[in-house]
């Protein structure tokens, strides 16, 4: 009957879990694999070679525009799960640190130290953790405050 009634209205079947708009809709937020993709991308445009041709702040710049451009969607929405935040970070300090030497490679400083703001001698990376519950509190403080609203009616 489903099938006839999409033949009828001219629209396709699917299945959940799908993607819409680069998010996977009907897919469990708390699991790992929800977030295997961003990881994926965050992996993909951090990757060691494009380190190596880079200064430290060309690294730090482009893991603040991978931040800003791939989790930032994500972590608006969702609630990051500590197992992804750690892959995460892993990727960014490797970056920004890895870059081109084969042997031990040195932190010049500790990850805590980078996400502090450049005002009090950080770099300004910012802490995933933190950004993620301010984004998430966004929605509570727009919930409390907008009048009206189709997205205050449906929630």
């Amino acid at each position: 009957m489903l099938q006839q009634f999409a033949k009828i209205l001219n629209y396709d079947v699917t299945v959940t879990p799908f993607i819409y708009l680069g998010l996977p809709i009907g897919g469990c937020h708390k699991r790992g694999a929800f977030w295997s993709g961003v990881v994926e991308r965050v992996k993909a445009r951090l990757s060691r070679w494009k380190g190596r041709y880079l200064s430290l702040a060309g690294r730090i710049c482009l893991i603040k525009f991978v931040f800003s451009s791939v989790l930032l969607f994500f972590m608006s929405l969702f609630k990051m799960p500590s197992v992804v935040e750690e892959k995460i970070v892993r990727i960014q300090r490797n970056f920004l640190w890895d870059w081109g030497s084969e042997g031990r490679k040195i932190a010049w400083a500790s990850w805590k130290k980078v996400c502090e703001p450049r005002e009090i001698e950080g770099l300004g990376i910012i802490d995933l953790r933190i950004f993620n519950l301010a984004l998430l509190g966004k929605w509570i403080w727009r919930l409390g405050l907008d009048k009206g609203g189709l997205w205050k009616e449906i929630f």
